[in-house]
């Protein structure tokens, strides 16, 4: 399973390298996260977010573009927020 969510982790921050706003941002959380829960791995809900959550906080915005850093940043907002909102109730 490692192996498989390691893969899933970097193709969402692929994604979210694309995005070119909010709302795109929004969507590919919001997939990532209904993906692992209709695969059955409800458990790894919270440890993905966390690990998305690490990577963006390890960013530096000398290495993205303004629209790549914006997302980036609105991605670590909009993570907290559901895991915070739907994580919990989930």
């Amino acid at each position: 399973m490692n192996v498989d969510k390691d893969n899933y982790l970097s193709s969402v921050i692929e994604k979210l390298k694309m995005a070119q706003n909010n709302e795109q941002v929004e969507s590919i959380i919001s997939t990532a996260v209904n993906g692992i829960k209709h695969a059955g791995y409800t458990g790894m809900q919270k440890t993905f977010i966390s690990q998305l959550q690490l990577w963006i906080e390890e960013l530096s915005p000398l290495d993205w573009n303004s629209t790549q850093w914006a997302c980036f940043r609105y991605a670590l907002i909009y993570s907290r927020k559901y895991s915070a909102n739907e994580l919990v109730q989930g």
